[in-house]
């Protein structure tokens, strides 16, 4: 009997779609039999080196066949799975292998230096499997090659993988998700491209698959972030075709000739630092003679997760493809996919009607009443907490009048109507004077002025106001003026809102997936003030 553990559900989809193609990734193309019997095999490697349920089982890969069959082989054989930023120093690498407490770890061969750094710095994970050499660990495709032992796979509805979130301050966190509650609360319940909704049981998605589209979908942010991870499970639990760029790096132009190339239908992003060069890219494309334009009929929906897509982007790529869905969601690594804005809203980033899985939570204690500002809550099928850390567990995953609640980090206010207007990062929250300014609100109307690329907003300290309002930004023209931005900013903001410095870079700085490096900018305000 089929379980909610996402081997078990790929299996589904295989063997209900086996010759379906599942993964394309360069010139690799794997079908949905292909892509289980892969998971299969490094599932029995896993076994062979000793890897037993519950062992953590690290990914230090770019997206790859090899990212996807791993996270599933451990799922297969009852492991945990979890991502590592393949970004990240060998002392946050060091870090984190301590942190994990991982058992074996999957990395590529050019990480190998990265790895062995890290391994001197602190713990080293019993079993290392390298991916394109053997510079360091086992050669994974001369174990594949081998004779490997049968598994006897644990399955059961509490199987959990762990996904670490760096945020945008401090050290990574690993966030405890079972299979069955991020199937439900991030990925949709296999509900997503189906007019019935989320399934009650597993082998719906039989029918599910049988009766939907064959859409291709592309998430463009590498499978280490949650948001690009969440967007495969869920086209691959539909029955689609899966395309990842075989490039590191994000490249623009390499992206829409993929999304050209393979008629793809979906595409993920991750916020406007991706969606401007995606944007740029398209109108000078569109600015050629009609015979080099790139014929992109096929593609209906770009919709990003896990930073802000700001309405001005929105609104050019909607100019730019007139028929495209576009959507900016919210969501976090603690409380899953809570969706898209569904009611208009002047103030903040985001107006969510009443919902019975939605609530503001004041100092962590009690709900908000109608007014009131807190933190954005989400109920239901949550996360069992952050791995090996009670204290942070206790401080995000609440229970109060006997429901559990999951903090996302997102400030918020309970309206007279019960609806959710969510301001904001509460971590980033400025205070000037008494009253609050969250950045990404002042960031969004910045981001609506034609001259403006990029900008960051964050408070640095005032004798007079406690702290006062920086906008660090990078701009497309010269013709721009201090003036201009903050009487633009005046028209549609509250005074106390519009940043009292402007101070213009090169380059806003932003990590691998698009995230704002509010660290950086403080700085640069805080040296050039």
């Amino acid at each position: 009997m089929a379980t909610y553990n996402f081997s078990d559900l790929l299996q589904i989809v295989a063997d209900t779609v086996p010759d379906r193609t599942a993964l394309v990734h360069g010139a690799v193309e794997l079908t949905y039999r292909e892509l289980s019997q892969f998971a299969d095999r490094i599932a029995r490697v896993l076994v062979a080196k000793g890897v037993e349920a519950n062992d953590n089982v690290g990914l230090q890969l770019t997206n790859s066949p090899e990212y996807l069959a791993a996270f599933f082989g451990a799922c297969r054989i009852g492991a945990v799975p979890f991502n590592v930023n393949y970004r990240y120093s060998s002392a946050e690498l060091s870090y984190l292998y301590e942190d994990s407490q991982v058992k074996a770890l999957l990395f590529d061969s050019e990480f190998s230096d990265d790895v062995k750094a890290a391994c001197k710095q602190g713990s080293t994970p019993e079993v290392l499997l390298e991916v394109g050499g053997a510079r360091l660990g086992e050669n994974l495709t001369e174990i594949l090659e081998s004779v490997l032992p049968d598994i006897d796979a644990v399955r059961h509805d509490n199987d959990q993988i762990i996904i670490y979130t760096g945020g945008t301050t401090g050290y990574p966190k690993g966030v405890i998700w079972p299979h069955k509650h991020l199937f439900f609360s991030a990925l949709g319940g296999g509900g997503f491209f189906h007019a019935d909704g989320a399934v009650t049981d597993p082998e719906e998605l039989v029918g599910r698959v049988n009766d939907g589209m064959a859409l291709t979908t592309m998430p463009l942010a590498p499978l280490m972030h949650g948001a690009a991870l969440w967007t495969s499970l869920i086209a691959l639990f539909a029955g689609h075709k899966v395309i990842l760029s075989n490039r590191t790096n994000f490249d623009a132009n390499h992206a829409w000739q993929l999304i050209r190339d393979h008629q793809v239908s979906i595409v993920s992003i991750v916020g406007d630092a991706m969606a401007l060069p995606l944007i740029e890219t398209l109108e000078q494309n569109r600015s050629k003679p009609v015979a080099d334009n790139w014929a992109l009929d096929h593609l209906f929906s770009i919709g990003s997760g896990g930073a802000v897509f700001s309405e001005t982007l929105q609104q050019r790529f909607t100019a730019l493809l007139p028929n495209l869905f576009v959507m900016s969601s919210l969501g976090a690594t603690e409380t899953g996919t809570v969706g898209a804005s569904d009611v208009p809203t002047d103030e903040g980033i985001m107006r969510y009607a009443p919902r019975d899985d939605l609530a503001v939570i004041v100092d962590g204690r009690r709900l908000a009443e109608r007014g009131e500002e807190g933190v954005l809550a989400r109920s239901g099928m949550l996360p069992v907490g952050y791995f090996g850390d009670e204290k942070k567990t206790r401080e995000s995953f609440l229970t109060i009048d006997g429901v559990q609640y999951a903090l996302g980090g997102d400030a918020a206010r309970l309206e007279e109507d019960s609806s959710i207007t969510v301001l904001g990062r509460g971590s980033m929250c400025i205070n000037s004077g008494g009253e609050k300014i969250f950045p990404e609100e002042v960031e969004s109307t910045l981001k609506g002025y034609d001259a403006v690329d990029d900008v960051l907003v964050v408070g640095i300290p005032h004798k007079k106001w406690g702290q006062q309002v920086v906008a660090v930004y990078c701009a497309n023209t010269d013709e721009v003026s201090e003036d201009d931005l903050r009487n633009f900013c005046r028209a549609s903001l509250a005074g106390y809102k519009v940043p009292k410095l402007f101070i213009r870079v090169e380059k806003v700085q932003r990590n691998v997936v698009g995230k704002p490096d509010y660290k950086w900018a403080k700085s640069v305000a805080e040296q050039l003030q």
